[in-house]
């Protein structure tokens, strides 16, 4: 599902263009490479960490860029302020075409916030057995995302989590995944998921903390043995998860919300 563009102009390359010219399609045989950050209060949040992490991916998909990422705030900016949109989320696309043409897009894209009554309650998620290609880098995967939103249309769930062909659970389909056992996080390795850049700063906080990480991915079989459950992404930042499948989960625990209120400053320190 390609996403709605939102606010007034878009870039293309290095121009602005009103948003009546945008193009959402993608030929089958394109390879498309992007990455979402997010904007609160006129601040593009860990943009430096975003960027990267894209220019890590686009190495990873041998990928030359035509446009050089380190640039790109310049160009950004220039988006910004013709869009003025306070809080949103901003999505950068580099398209390699069968022709070997390239393309480079940044745009707002419509995006829903979870509301109050899901961050305090949590989120119900459902299992999905599937496996990304390359899960380290943020290359546009139609056959998982596709699947995943028909998942969460039909169980109306928040989120699927990706269990592999040994069944353990990864990470989630547009996020990433921690569990919590007797004061410690468990959370995949990153040879196995994409290191989102909420994720990284949960991981931060919790050093802070002093809570121990343990990366370890859990199975399927492990889930009644976790004591509580909970995903990070730029979007939902960290949600609580009430359920997975028929295993349910405290929402509540003292680690996650010692985490929950680390994160909330980290992200106040970045604003500024």
């Amino acid at each position: 599902m390609q996403p709605v563009i939102d606010g007034q102009y878009f870039l293309m390359d290095r121009t602005l263009k009103s948003v009546s010219y945008y193009n959402a399609s993608l030929t089958p045989d394109s390879i498309c490479v992007y990455e979402v950050f997010r904007i609160e209060r006129f601040k593009a949040l860990f943009l430096n960490e975003h960027l990267k992490r894209l220019k890590n991916t686009l190495r990873i998909a041998e990928i030359k860029p035509h446009i050089n990422v380190d640039r790109l705030p310049a160009s950004l900016n220039m988006l910004f302020s013709a869009n003025n949109i306070e809080n949103g989320n901003v999505k950068l696309e580099f398209r390699s075409m069968p022709n070997g043409e390239m393309l480079f897009m940044a745009y707002f894209i419509e995006t829903n916030y979870p509301d109050a009554s899901t961050i305090s309650e949590g989120i119900r998620c459902s299992l999905q057995f599937s496996e990304r290609h390359h899960p380290e880098a943020k290359i546009y995967n139609p056959t998982v995302r596709n699947k995943a939103d028909n998942i969460i249309e039909q169980q109306e769930v928040y989120e699927t989590l990706l269990v592999n062909s040994e069944n353990y659970l990864t990470e989630g389909s547009r996020s990433n995944l921690f569990f919590i056992k007797e004061n410690e996080l468990f959370t995949a390795d990153e040879s196995m998921v994409l290191s989102g850049i909420m994720r990284m700063q949960v991981i931060k906080t919790a050093s802070k903390l002093g809570i121990n990480i343990r990366y370890q991915a859990v199975n399927i079989d492990e889930l009644i043995q976790m004591d509580a459950a909970f995903i990070s992404g730029t979007t939902p930042r960290i949600l609580p998860i009430q359920q997975v499948a028929d295993k349910k989960f405290p929402v509540d625990t003292p680690i996650f919300l010692k985490l929950k209120e680390g994160l909330s400053k980290l992200i106040e320190e970045e604003i500024g």
